[in-house]
C-alpha cells in the first residue's frame, strides 16, 4: 500500500469511528427568555430587583455565549411582544414562542424568594422540537443562595453556569 492511501485509509477510519469531527456543526440557537422573580417572603419588594433580575439575565446569555451556543435574548427576538408577563405558569408556551423565533433550545429560569436570606434560583434548558425530542430537557440546574443582594445572584448564575449547564457533552449542544 502507498504511503497515500496508507493516509487516505486511516483518515476515513477516523473518520467514521467519530474520532474526528467529519464536518464543524453549526451552534445550538438559543432563545434565553429574562430571569423571573417569584417572591413568597411577604417582604417589602425591592426596588432594584427589576435591574438585578434585567443584570444577571445578561449574565446568563453572555455565560452561554461563551459555552458555545448562539444566543439571542428574548426581548431581541421576534416574539418580544408575544411573551406573556410570567413564563412560570405559562404552561410551556416558551417552547411555540421558541419555535417561532427559530431557536432549537429554549431557556427559561426562576429566583424564588422564600426570606431576605433563603433564595432558590432554577435555570431550565429545554429543545424547542422540531418533531423529535420536542420539549426535551436537556439541563435543569438548581441552586440555593444566600442573600437577596447583587454578589448572591451573580454567583449563583455563575456557579449554575459553570456546574450545570455547560457541563453537558459538547455533543449535546
Amino acid at each position: 500500500m502507498r504511503p497515500t492511501e496508507f493516509a487516505a485509509t486511516v483518515l476515513l477510519f477516523l473518520l467514521l469511528s467519530g474520532a474526528v469531527p467529519a464536518a464543524a456543526q453549526a451552534p445550538a440557537k438559543v432563545l434565553v427568555f429574562d430571569l423571573e422573580l417569584v417572591d413568597t417572603s411577604r417582604e417589602p419588594s425591592d426596588p432594584d430587583h427589576a435591574g438585578r433580575l434585567e443584570r444577571v439575565t445578561a449574565l446568563l446569555r453572555d455565560g452561554l455565549k461563551d459555552g458555545g451556543y448562539a444566543v439571542t435574548g428574548v426581548r431581541d427576538s421576534a416574539v418580544a411582544a408575544e411573551v406573556p408577563a410570567s413564563l412560570y405558569r405559562c404552561n410551556g408556551c416558551e417552547r411555540d414562542l421558541g419555535r417561532r423565533a427559530g431557536a432549537d433550545i429554549v431557556v427559561t429560569g426562576f429566583i424564588h424568594k422564600i426570606s431576605t436570606l433563603i433564595l432558590n434560583m432554577q435555570i431550565i434548558m429545554r429543545r424547542t422540537g422540531d418533531g423529535t425530542g420536542d420539549g426535551e430537557v436537556i439541563a435543569v440546574a438548581n441552586a440555593d443562595i444566600r442573600g437577596d443582594n447583587e454578589r448572591s445572584w451573580r454567583r449563583g448564575v455563575e456557579w449554575l453556569l459553570r456546574h450545570r449547564l455547560l457541563a453537558a457533552p459538547p455533543s449535546d449542544r
